[in-house]
């Protein structure tokens, strides 16, 4: 998608969510969804009132203003831990990835799209999408880290009924997670909070209030953390689905 420079470890974790979160926000402009400010042409509202600030200034306000709907994963602090996270950034680099923004694949598939920003981020763990059980909408699920909200989207993408923000809570064991699961859920247009915590344990889930009646995750041969019997003692009255 960018071509990124070999960068200190800061750095890279940075320009990945960078990459990533700019890629979602561009989608979004190009599906109408937001208004026209990365991909519209030679970025002209930004120009006319940019004066001295630079390409990174622009990258955090397009993502500020963003996050005020979306706080997952457009607030910078909830997924690097600090809205500072950015400032390692070269500008150079910063304003090269803005100049591409229209030039990328913004029109592709969700499925495709999301797949593609697993594959950036490090998870690349291929699910058996095909052995998820169907849901009903009253149902709860539980997605077990692993696989940052991949399994939930393929549920809401199947089933147009379904919920991403009602019914599903992501336990995710890394940011690069936590910020998958985030763009998931703006990829189903979902506004406001969501049920996305990092939760390596499962020590938050095993004390959600209601419970789940599902729980999806990866089987341990492809990275996920539990096996079936403990989870069924985690969650004794779930049906477990692992893939």
């Amino acid at each position: 998608m960018f071509d990124v420079p070999d960068l200190d470890p800061p750095q890279r974790d940075a320009a990945a969510y960078l990459a990533a979160a700019l890629y979602a926000l561009a989608r979004e402009e190009h599906a109408g969804r937001r208004p026209k400010r990365l991909i519209e042409p030679n970025h002209a509202t930004w120009q006319r009132f940019r004066g001295r600030l630079g390409p990174l200034d622009f990258a955090e306000l397009v993502l500020e203003d963003a996050a005020v709907n979306q706080p997952e994963p457009f607030a910078l602090e909830r997924v690097l831990g600090s809205r500072e996270a950015l400032r390692a950034l070269p500008e150079t680099l910063v304003g090269d990835w803005l100049s591409e923004l229209s030039r990328l694949p913004l029109g592709t598939p969700d499925r495709d799209y999301i797949e593609d920003q697993a594959k950036r981020l490090g998870l690349k763990a291929r699910p058996a999408f095909s052995d998820l059980h169907k849901l009903a909408a009253h149902h709860r699920v539980l997605e077990l880290p692993g696989s940052g909200g991949r399994l939930a989207a393929h549920a809401v993408l199947s089933q147009s009924e379904l919920s991403f923000k009602d019914m599903f809570t992501v336990a995710c064991a890394s940011w690069q997670e936590r910020l998958l699961a985030g763009l998931v859920a703006v990829s189903l247009d979902v506004r406001g909070d969501t049920r996305i915590l990092v939760d390596p344990t499962l020590e938050h889930a095993r004390k959600a209030e209601g419970g789940f009646s599902h729980v999806f995750g990866l089987k341990p041969e492809k990275g996920g953390a539990f096996d079936a019997r403990t989870l069924e003692g985690f969650f004794p009255s779930a049906t477990i689905v692992l893939v």
